[in-house]
């Protein structure tokens, strides 16, 4: 299976094949299966059968087809980001042209959704569910390959990029904790919506650079009441999503707002948006305060602990990002600089990085390591040096 596939392929139920259509691409990679690799022609229909046994969906190749597709069947495409490889797990280079098509997608509905939302259209729920099922399926496959794009690439819009972060780090925090399918796309939904209110309050507080007024603060507070205004009168917006927008600034100890509710008071999924609401802001620039690493952000969050944050809630939460999140810039003992890539589920302190500068600052051809006990990261960046940019993975060998 190529890491890209050509737009005139045509996605199609195993069941639905015939003899003479062209297998070109799987749903899944062609090692896992006993199929040539590159494609084959559909000879009969036991084969069709033995397919089926491996496959869910394939690709058809209509122009090397010898029968004609329309012709056979009527169907409608489905699109790629939900027939990615059906495996447990990819590593980070197999599973990220996976996780751009489901990002691609998943962008476009959110663009969609703020559009709507300010022209006084309600939000499409099917589409929204639609392009989360994608997200979810990545993020079980290898949650490193959404959190890398999400960090390594630029994106425009704060509340835009705020509502596609909180989704993706919500569902990766989600699934380490054992959440199933149906919770995680629940969860990444309540993430996706939880500062929709945001577009109610006036552009210029929300830009504004200086601390706001109590009269201001007020104003932007009042974002949690519009968003469940706004989800309230959707229909089937499950009752998690609902409690999750309505209590995300809740906080443990009862300092949260609006409602100053307390403990176990506050939802399970809105504690849980809580710590990946405040990790996903302040690693953005914000109009307030610069940015800062996702690894010092961890030590922020940590410094939390029973106060703001339910202790056992926000421990998993740094099992689930690792010390050194993916996407972290870092420096290593021997002086090399580069950016953690993907998580050791057993050694948390040895993540692999993939190196982009030599000890002397120079840069040099991109390559991965793991950190090591004789070679361990001293210290996380917030940016790479000037010149210095997220390395090409795929491209990594």
């Amino acid at each position: 299976m190529s890491n890209t596939l050509d737009d005139h392929l045509v996605a199609l139920k195993a069941d639905r094949l015939r003899p003479g259509m062209y297998v070109a691409a799987l749903d899944r990679l062609w090692l896992h299966t006993p199929f040539p690799p590159g494609g084959f022609f559909v000879r009969d229909e036991s084969q069709i059968e033995r397919i089926g046994r491996y496959c869910s969906y394939v690709y058809v190749d209509p122009h090397r087809s010898e029968e004609t597709l329309d012709a056979v069947i009527p169907f409608e495409p489905l699109p790629a980001t939900l027939l990615a490889p059906r495996v447990s797990s990819l590593s980070i280079e197999e599973e990220l042209p996976w996780a751009k098509q489901a990002l691609i997608a998943f962008r476009a509905t959110v663009k969609t959704m703020i559009r709507d939302v300010r022209n006084g259209k309600l939000p499409e729920m099917v589409a929204l569910n639609t392009s989360l099922i994608p997200i979810v399926e990545s993020v079980k496959r290898c949650p490193d390959a959404l959190v890398w794009l999400l960090r390594t690439e630029a994106s425009d819009g704060y509340l835009y990029r705020r509502s596609i972060g909180t989704a993706i780090i919500a569902t990766v925090y989600g699934d380490k904790l054992g959440l199933d399918r149906n919770a995680l796309i629940e969860l990444s939904l309540g993430a996706l919506l939880m500062d929709i209110g945001k577009i109610e309050v006036p552009v210029p507080i929300l830009a504004k650079s200086e601390n706001l007024s109590p009269e201001e603060t007020g104003l932007v507070r009042k974002h949690v009441g519009h968003a469940v205004e706004l989800i309230r009168i959707i229909d089937n917006v499950p009752a998690r999503v609902i409690g999750m927008v309505s209590n995300h600034h809740e906080r443990f100890d009862g300092s949260g707002y609006p409602h100053k509710r307390r403990g176990t008071e506050i939802p399970l999924f809105a504690r849980m948006a809580g710590i990946v609401d405040t990790f996903d802001a302040i690693t953005q620039d914000r109009r307030y305060a610069p940015a800062i690493s996702a690894h010092t952000a961890l030590r922020y969050l940590n410094g939390q602990r029973r106060t703001k944050f339910d202790d056992a809630l926000l421990q998993e939460f740094i099992r689930a990002m690792g010390i050194y999140p993916t996407g972290t810039w870092v420096e290593l003992l021997d002086g090399s600089i580069g950016v953690v890539c993907a998580q050791d589920s057993q050694w948390p302190l040895a993540p692999r990085i993939a190196i982009v500068s030599k000890a002397n600052g120079m840069p040099m051809d991109a390559h991965t390591v793991h950190a090591s006990r004789l070679n361990p990261i001293i210290r996380a960046r917030h940016r790479a040096n000037p010149g210095f940019s997220a390395p090409n993975l795929e491209a990594i060998v």
